[in-house]
């Protein structure tokens, strides 16, 4: 059994590698309503200093950087829905979206203020090639489904579990609080 340990403690020693999860990522946006935002940047500001002092590697994988996106999206997205008129717009914003996909460039700027919000911090982004080096032998789906039925987590969260697992990384940092299911990993998150 791993530990968990508080993120907004500023005396806390960082690991050597740690995974990050999307919702503390999400949260270092400016006006995010997270009531956890201002902990996770001052996490990931400390975070920063180590990375930059050759202290630690923080490791951002694919299903991470996807799953912000699509929170970025949807959520600009519903706002385009819910701003039209209510007596003739589509029942939900995945219609608007199908309908007219061009609504999807008045949605890029907000992603664009992301994607350089996260190049200001040092991050290792996860590549095929690093999941190919673990002493893990399982596949990714068949670890996934094992972290779903054993900690009792989304896929989504499972898969970046995985990842981690097949990095031989097994310190995770997020804002959710179902990840301190996750025994076999050191938690950093708010308590």
């Amino acid at each position: 059994m791993m530990a968990v340990y508080d993120l907004a403690d500023p005396t806390m020693r960082l690991p050597q590698q740690l995974v990050v999860d999307t919702s503390l990522l999400l949260a270092l946006r400016p006006m995010d309503d997270n009531p956890r935002a201002a902990a996770a940047q001052a996490f990931v500001r400390r975070m920063g200093e180590w990375i930059t002092n050759y202290e630690m590697v923080a490791w951002l994988p694919l299903p991470v950087l996807q799953e912000c996106y699509h929170v970025i999206l949807a959520n600009s997205l519903r706002r385009i829905w819910e701003a039209m008129d209510t007596t003739t717009r589509p029942p939900n914003w995945v219609k608007v979206y199908k309908d007219q996909p061009d609504l999807l460039r008045a949605c890029t700027p907000e992603l664009s203020r992301f994607r350089a919000l996260l190049a200001a911090i040092p991050m290792t982004p996860v590549t095929p090639e690093n999941l190919v080096t673990s002493a893990v032998v399982e596949p990714l789906e068949e670890r996934m489904h094992h972290f779903i039925t054993t900690y009792r987590l989304f896929p989504q969260d499972a898969l970046i579990l995985a990842h981690a697992e097949r990095l031989g990384v097994y310190a995770v940092a997020t804002l959710d609080r179902d990840w301190r299911r996750a025994s076999a990993f050191d938690v950093y998150t708010c308590l």
